[in-house]
């Protein structure tokens, strides 16, 4: 089929990262509304092109070379909720901030953990995010999601497993496109989920840096048996502040790396390969990346 007008080509993928660095994608669409999502799908299978789905891209590293396919960055943004139900319909594209101020405003609790990260909604529930002992999962009830022929629907109690640390089955199916979430909340006065959300703001200040960076490297391990954070067991190698390029180990949380200005990804890359090493040879752990690479590397 033709290339519809909405799919652009050698589009930069730098400025879709919280990073700041990727080359370019042969394909990108800006999906607005479901004809689009199908048109664009469509179009992919027709020329054969892979396919990978960002929201603001917090949590990814682009390869310097770009993408050899098509990156659908979702824009679908709506939410809707019911409240004497308990239920919020959120769509992939909202981000986690509006979500967590909504509670605040319409006085519902289940989300203040999530004060202050920076991804959408489909991506948390992607890589399932957590934070201050809660994670997304916990209160998606079900979601609805494009597989390329038709719109369905997964419940996760219908499943035997289909979350863990960092981890949920979207990341097992790359042709599942998900489109809203239902959430479960509940009632709460406004005033004092905003307070909550205040705090783990105020919690949050001063712990992460603020330049660019897309988060968590990687995933806390197990140590004995026991989660440890990984981010100290960095700071105890005495790699905060280590450099490769303009690609540095940041100074306020250890297990964030900073772009200080022009860095590539080969020097992210790098620094990952460090880090991997001399932990593994001062405590014995591997370290495994939480975030996810997309291109040519």
């Amino acid at each position: 089929m033709a290339k519809p007008d909405f799919i652009c080509t050698d589009k930069p993928l730098f400025r879709h990262s919280t990073l700041g660095i990727g080359g370019n994608a042969d394909f990108f669409a800006r999906i607005d509304n479901l004809d689009e999502l199908i048109k664009a799908v469509e179009f992919s299978r027709d020329e054969d092109l892979p396919v990978f789905v960002i929201g603001r891209g917090s949590n990814i590293l682009f390869a310097d070379n770009g993408f050899r396919g098509l990156v659908l960055k979702m824009n679908l943004k709506k939410l809707c909720h019911f409240m004497p139900e308990g239920k919020f319909w959120v769509e992939a594209g909202a981000l986690i901030s509006t979500l967590v101020d909504s509670g605040a405003k319409i006085g519902f609790t289940g989300f203040e953990n999530f004060a202050g990260l920076p991804g959408t909604v489909g991506g948390a529930i992607y890589g399932n995010a957590g934070c201050f002992g809660s994670e997304f999962w916990e209160r998606v009830e079900a979601v609805k999601f494009f597989d390329g022929e038709d719109f369905q629907e997964f419940k996760p109690l219908n499943h035997p497993a289909p979350y863990s640390y960092r981890y949920s089955i979207f990341k097992d199916y790359s042709n599942w496109i998900m489109i809203s979430a239902r959430l479960k909340i509940e009632e709460a006065d406004s005033r004092q989920v905003a307070k909550r959300v205040k705090e783990v703001v105020e919690q949050r200040a001063g712990k992460q840096p603020e330049a660019k960076n897309i988060g968590c490297i990687f995933k806390n391990p197990l140590r004995d048996g026991k989660m440890v954070s990984a981010g100290k067991l960095i700071d105890e190698t005495g790699l905060k502040g280590f450099r490769v390029g303009n690609a540095w180990i940041s100074h306020i949380h250890a297990n964030f790396f900073e772009n200080l200005g022009g860095a590539k990804a080969s020097d992210f890359l790098e620094l990952i390969k460090i880090v991997r090493g001399k932990i593994y040879s001062k405590f014995g752990v591997v370290l495994e990346e939480e975030i996810v690479k997309v291109g040519e590397f």
